[in-house]
């Protein structure tokens, strides 16, 4: 009964209908529920109790027989009840008696806890990417933290996350990184669904904004198998503690022909992407070319148009190269037209057409 505090289990049984009947002792109450023409009761130990571990263990156990539950499913009511509740389902053939293959079991065990952190790394600062360290108020979370037992008819992963407090974690951390991936795998269905009609990796910029990573694709990805076969439902359900009604359970699933999209998604916010019939315009920061050469290479300082700063290299022939020349030393922007292909190191432009100087605008305005 370690996972479990007397106050949840205070709060669970006030909530579904028992009344404290009066203190035994400094040590016991005796708690009673009136069901037609029964009368129902259980003692629970107060703090104070030195035995208090095997005292709630004996409340759960007749509780369990009351309410006709098995204890285990008791205890994680209990914990949804007044914990952040996450749980991830997977669904396909192979799983569908409860069991799955040990090596993606595996994998689907390490990456929940990866969605996590992904998450909650979002709520403190959102970023493309994750590297390094966790920082304290994450690593306090994910110690935090607990892991369900799984369900039959699909295989389950579920995750409760209760409030804490720590000294270096802000207020509430868990709620906001809650709503963080809430947030984060609604704009990542709407990005995927964009991308999916353009075919444009500009579709997942907006979702950064919304704590969507890398990281977080990678999960997904993951807890989908090795062959990203498996259909991946996440559903998130706040605590219900001090609710008049249980509340809303918000569930999210990605279908395995979304796993591609994915899979760019993540190499998108890795800077590994390619921006189809992008018009490049900007100044020429350097000419290369080979003695006895006639064609060289050129690179055009821009801004791409997902806003990011990007020096842009394309090969030119022997009268655009002139024409580049002139641009780079009148400092001329010059413009074309093609597809960008961006790593994290470099950006480079193919299929391009249309190379032209354009205005008289100096390198920089002020």
């Amino acid at each position: 009964m370690g996972t479990l505090k007397i106050d949840q289990i205070k709060e669970f049984i006030c909530y579904t209908g028992w009344e404290l009947y009066t203190k035994a002792n400094e040590y016991l109450e005796i708690w009673r529920f009136e069901e037609d023409d029964r009368t129902h009761e259980i003692l629970l130990p107060t703090e104070a109790a030195v035995d208090k571990e095997l005292l709630l263990s004996l409340a759960i156990r007749k509780l369990s027989t009351i309410l006709n539950k098995p204890e285990v499913s008791l205890i994680e009511e209990i914990s949804a009840h007044s914990d952040h509740a996450i749980a991830i389902r997977v669904i396909h053939t192979d799983v569908h008696e409860g069991t799955i293959p040990l090596d993606d079991g595996i994998l689907l065990n390490q990456n929940a806890k990866e969605l996590l952190v992904a998450a909650a790394n979002a709520a403190l600062e959102r970023r493309p990417l994750y590297q390094g360290r966790l920082p304290i108020p994450v690593s306090a979370l994910i110690q935090n933290a607990r892991l369900g037992q799984t369900a039959h008819g699909s295989y389950v992963v579920r995750i409760f996350c209760p409030e804490f407090e720590h000294r270096d974690a802000p207020v509430n951390f868990t709620q906001s990184t809650t709503r963080t991936l809430e947030s984060a795998l609604t704009s990542l269905r709407e990005a995927i669904q964009s991308y999916q009609k353009s075919n444009d990796p500009i579709a997942f910029e907006r979702a950064l904004t919304n704590g969507v990573s890398a990281n977080l694709c990678d999960a997904i990805a993951n807890i989908s198998g090795k062959n990203q076969e498996r259909a991946v439902q996440i559903s998130l359900k706040a605590p219900s503690t001090g609710k008049l009604i249980p509340t809303e359970t918000r569930t999210f699933e990605f279908l395995p022909q979304d796993q591609e999209s994915i899979k760019i998604a993540s190499k998108y916010f890795r800077q590994t992407y390619t921006l189809k019939n992008q018009t490049v315009i900007g100044v020429i920061e350097r000419l290369d070319r080979r003695a006895q050469q006639s064609d060289g290479a050129v690179r055009i300082a821009t801004t791409l148009s997902n806003g990011v700063k990007r020096s842009v290299s394309l090969q030119l022939t022997l009268d655009q190269y002139q024409e580049a020349i002139r641009a780079h030393d009148t400092k001329l922007m010059v413009r074309v037209t093609g597809d960008v292909i961006v790593t994290p190191r470099t950006a480079s432009l193919i299929n391009w057409r249309d190379f032209s100087v354009v205005g008289n605008l100096p390198l920089f305005d002020s």
